[in-house]
């Protein structure tokens, strides 16, 4: 075990991608055994249109991961947005454009009550975005009145459901330009190298000259927006805002960010892994649903992918710094 150990230490960067590029292509072919049409091309453009949302909620978790912090407020965030979007649509008659810039500043408040209470109140990450989560899933549940809320916006209906390339469905190219720009954001930026310093080691980070505050806030507001986006696409392909709506996404999104390689100790992965991850899970979740896998069994079986990909990419010799 010493020496598989040590192996697995030095080739972590490689082994990161190596695995879960193997499990995805075992995934695909398992899949495509069972149904022939798998890889239709209709089937692709449905994986793509299902895995939007997941995509913009880990990009933006893989922000705060990567800096060694978490948000279990994602799911929440998306609730509050998309149901907000839904009463807009409906009561208010907004257009589409005024609803997608409001659903965006919602998610930046979000992530900004998140990020000040993590900064200012020196409350550690998991605390105050467990509380926030309840909030905001509280002030959904509120706003909604407990019941669905149902629209009819062609507008917004086209944003998500649209083509506006080929066949390509408009959520799913939305989501890859969004992804693009925020993988070179975290490759390329100083703010992206920023992040990585800080989940290194925040004090070391400080030490250089880091206003390491400012980066945890602008983190946690560009989660927000990114999941008030999902929530937006969410609602928008839906036409229906409904309580608890975007609860799967936490699980699924840390198990997306986990697989594609950024640890949870941060420091280490990136944004432009976490679409490696995010495919895994979109891929395994829409085979089981052509292999007729029980809706509560899928959970369980995304529940095991997480505590499986954790366990690859802990870094243990930095444990104290999961914050």
């Amino acid at each position: 075990m010493g020496a598989i150990g040590a192996f697995y230490q030095t080739h972590r960067t490689t082994l990161g991608v190596l695995i879960p590029l193997a499990f995805l292509i075992l995934l695909i072919a398992v899949f495509t055994s069972f149904n022939e049409r798998f890889l239709s091309w209709v089937n692709v453009f449905n994986l793509m249109r299902q895995s939007s949302i997941l995509l913009l909620v880990a990009t933006g978790t893989t922000f705060v991961i990567l800096m060694g912090a978490i948000d279990l407020s994602v799911g929440s965030i998306v609730t509050v947005v998309a149901i907000t979007a839904a009463l807009l649509l409906r009561e208010a008659g907004m257009n589409a454009i005024e609803v997608v810039a409001i659903g965006a500043a919602i998610g930046a408040v979000c992530g900004a009550i998140n990020g000040a209470l993590v900064v200012y109140t020196r409350v550690p990450s998991f605390v105050a975005t467990l509380s926030t989560m309840i909030v905001f899933g509280g002030i959904s549940t509120w706003v909604a009145g407990g019941a669905n809320v149902t629209f009819r916006n062609a507008e917004m209906t086209w944003l998500a459901s649209g083509k506006l390339i080929w066949q390509i469905p408009n959520s799913g190219l939305w989501a890859l330009v969004i992804f693009a720009t925020a993988a070179f954001v975290g490759a390329r930026s100083t703010f992206g190298r920023a992040l990585y310093a800080i989940g290194a080691g925040g004090t070391a980070a400080r030490l250089s000259g880091i206003d390491v505050s400012r980066i945890q806030m602008i983190a946690f507001i560009v989660s927000g927006i990114l999941c008030g986006l999902a929530g937006l696409l969410l609602v928008a392909r839906t036409s229906t805002g409904t309580a608890r709506m975007g609860d799967d996404l936490l699980l699924e999104a840390i198990a997306a960010v986990v697989m594609g390689g950024t640890a949870l100790s941060g420091g280490a992965g990136g944004v432009h892994r976490t679409i490696l991850g995010v495919l895994v899970i979109s891929v395994l979740k829409n085979g089981m649903n052509v292999a007729g896998v029980h809706p509560y069994a899928q959970i369980g079986i995304t529940g095991l992918i997480v505590i499986i990909a954790v366990t690859l990419t802990l870094d243990r010799s930095r444990l104290a710094s999961v914050k």
